[in-house]
């Protein structure tokens, strides 16, 4: 798991059928030595956020329903800094 933030969507004319229908976003990680990465989201992530983000391949997978995706990074959380400071 790793924090990322939130840079934009990804679009795909022709993608894996078990992609069909699911957000595809642009995540930038906070560690330097991971590039941005495609992130499946279900939570409604925005650009500018800053999320959890994992590469839990068969999470994926079992997110998705099919053991033959490609998907390998989702996101897990959306971390809000209000409550953060708050905690």
């Amino acid at each position: 798991m790793r924090t990322a933030i939130i840079r934009g969507y990804a679009t795909s004319v022709v993608k894996h059928k078990s992609l069909e229908g699911w957000r595809l976003l642009i995540a930038v990680p906070e560690s330097p030595d991971v590039p941005p990465q495609i992130v499946l989201d279900n939570l409604g992530a925005a650009i500018g956020q800053k999320v959890l983000i994992s590469s839990d391949g068969s999470e994926a997978r079992t997110m998705v329903g099919d053991e033959l995706s490609p998907a390998r990074w989702t996101t897990l959380g959306i971390i809000d800094p209000e409550r953060a400071l708050a905690l």
